[in-house]
């Protein structure tokens, strides 16, 4: 019985003195910290850069999913709206005040985050030079560049890295009268983007982003769509530049060869008497099989129509009550809103 008292006082002076568990963070090694990181929400990270040099370093060197983010300005002043949406559907959202803070801010967050998909909005703003002279790259599937000045969209475009899938902008958000798209389809992004979507005024660049597939043979499903501001025009210069090509055509279709002879390059143009808007022609330009048959086309247009124009299909009258999505960069009064200091 001794024995058994003496043996049991012990194991309870072992468990006194050697503890099971190392409960404090900062005893935990810095591969169990980095797995938790990774767990966590854009704002913890931003709490835990706070508290050691050690944990900022951590959290620096940990790239985060975003499934959307959106930074808008528009202001002289710098001020800058930032909107983030995680992959688990949680919202972070930040006013930025002041223009150097604030694009320290935003280099930081292009920096470490990888999008989904991520919208531009960058109006009459220091940032336009301030990303001109940003090094790093912005990692985005889809860009969304909807109202930019003109002339700092191709700057933007280079900032991209690899892997854009797909590329969005209007000419109506272009505010400069300069704005060249014949430099924004020579960019590397947009030759290898299989999906782009322009608004412009200029009837030949239906044609020349064919062109463009036909010399880097891109691969089948690459898509372009246009909404040209003109009365007519577009269809009738693809035609003509490409009239060696024609495999097969008619009021609404252009079907052309390419090098590869595996490869056809398809043009649709939108006839639909259900569009209400009369100013703009819709083009829609995809790189198919050469074994696909007529009978495989979707004769309705209306979907890829209204992902340029939503309203396309709208009496004037319906356009002025409709009520389209808030924009995500414009928070309304419930949404969190801070200021960096």
């Amino acid at each position: 019985m001794a024995t058994d008292t003496g043996n049991s006082l012990e194991m309870a002076e072992k468990l006194s003195i050697d503890p099971v568990f190392d409960t404090n963070w900062c005893d935990m090694p810095a591969s169990v910290k980095l797995k938790c990181i990774r767990k966590m929400e854009f704002k913890e990270r931003l709490s835990m850069r706070c508290t050691a040099t050690g944990e900022r370093s951590l959290v620096d060197s940990q790239n985060i999913d975003f499934q959307e983010g959106e930074f808008w300005t528009e202001s002289y002043d710098g001020d800058v709206q930032v909107s983030l949406y995680s992959k688990n559907g949680n919202k972070f959202s930040k006013n930025l005040r002041h223009s150097n803070g604030a694009f320290k801010f935003l280099k930081y967050i292009w920096k470490i985050g990888v999008f989904e998909k991520v919208i531009l909005e960058i109006l009459y703003t220091p940032y336009e030079r301030k990303i001109e002279k940003y090094t790093a790259e912005i990692s985005a599937k889809n860009v969304d560049l909807e109202f930019c000045d003109g002339q700092v969209l191709p700057t933007i475009l280079q900032k991209m890295r690899n892997g854009v899938e797909s590329i969005t902008t209007h000419y109506d958000s272009m505010i400069s009268s300069k704005f060249d798209f014949d430099e924004v389809i020579a960019s590397p992004h947009f030759k290898t983007s299989p999906t782009g979507i322009l608004s412009t005024t200029t009837k030949r660049i239906v044609y020349k982003v064919a062109q463009i597939w036909i010399d880097k043979s891109s691969k089948i499903g690459s898509t372009f769509q246009a909404s040209i501001n003109e009365i007519d025009g577009s269809f009738d210069e693809f035609l003509k530049h490409f009239a060696d090509r024609v495999v097969s055509k008619n009021e609404k279709r252009v079907r052309i060869r390419t090098n590869d002879p595996s490869l056809h390059i398809l043009l649709e143009r939108a006839v639909d008497n259900d569009i209400k808007i009369n100013y703009l022609q819709f083009f829609r330009l995809t790189v198919i099989s050469s074994e696909m048959k007529e009978a495989e086309y979707d004769d309705s247009c209306k979907e890829w129509v209204c992902k340029m124009e939503q309203e396309a299909y709208l009496e004037e009258w319906e356009c002025e009550f409709s009520f389209a999505p808030r924009p995500l960069g414009r928070p309304s009064s419930s949404d969190e809103s801070d200021e960096d200091s």
